[in-house]
């Protein structure tokens, strides 16, 4: 089982972002827009938006495959998973509800749940399985990687945090210095962090989640049509084995 190239997945995606990089902030501005904007609606649109977050994330999964995989991909393609949008849904609600039962244990198994179904979302979005389905092939996938796959979540999380740390500590500044109302460097700061997310780190970090599931997919198919190929090999070479044993018998008995 070979391990993940760190390297080659940042040169991969940085390559595919500097060249596609547009697209792939465009969707995710569409996608968090359209979700903060639903969850706008009075009455029930807390509701409304998490319902919705299910097939809007898988609709970006799907996007973000078809950028890795070098296809051509219409935008507003993140809005036609509406149609699996109840088993989305059922996917986001059992993933999260397994992985926080398992934390309630213990922490460590917690996580190592959440890695296991860390690209449930890109399984159904790819191969539209079932809820069961996608979560136990996502389990497969990951098997042997989930070290290397937290290690690139924990980057996610450090960058995240650094670029709050660093938006704090200038709204800090601007404070100390200017001495205006604390709120106001607060909310610039805030939407200064909000740009970078949205405009770098959120994207970035989904087309490199990207980049790795498809490496597990061509990896784990390759070794399946190795082992095919195998059993071929072997069923081939009893039956010839057997065929020689054969012939040989009868040539004993007719002498």
């Amino acid at each position: 089982m070979n391990k993940l190239n760190y390297g080659l997945y940042l040169n991969k995606t940085s390559k595919i972002f500097g060249e596609r990089g547009f697209e792939v902030i465009l969707i995710t501005v569409l996608a968090m827009g359209s979700l903060t904007l639903l969850g706008l609606f009075p009455l029930f649109g807390f509701a409304l938006m998490i319902f919705s977050y299910g097939f809007i994330c898988l609709g970006v999964k799907s996007y973000l495959l078809g950028v890795v995989r070098e296809q051509v991909v219409p935008v507003e393609s993140i809005f036609f998973k509406f149609r699996v949008c109840l088993k989305a849904f059922c996917l986001k609600v059992a993933t999260m509800l397994i992985t926080f039962l398992w934390a309630i244990v213990f922490l460590i198994p917690g996580i190592v749940c959440a890695l296991n179904y860390s690209f449930a979302s890109f399984v159904m979005a790819d191969e539209d399985l079932s809820v069961y389905e996608s979560m136990l092939k996502s389990k497969k996938l990951v098997y042997g990687h989930r070290g290397e796959i937290c290690v690139v979540y924990l980057a996610y999380f450090f960058v995240t945090v650094a670029i709050l740390c660093i938006c704090g500590g200038l709204a800090y500044a601007i404070r100390y210095y200017t001495n205006i109302a604390l709120w106001i460097p607060i909310l610039i700061m805030a939407l200064v962090w909000l740009f970078f997310m949205v405009v770098f780190v959120i994207p970035y970090f989904e087309l490199m989640f990207a980049n790795i599931y498809e490496t597990l997919r061509q990896e784990k198919s390759t070794s399946k049509t190795k082992a095919t190929e195998s059993n071929v090999s072997k069923s081939s070479t009893t039956k010839t084995n057997s065929a020689k044993k054969k012939s040989t018998t009868t040539a004993s008995v007719k002498n």
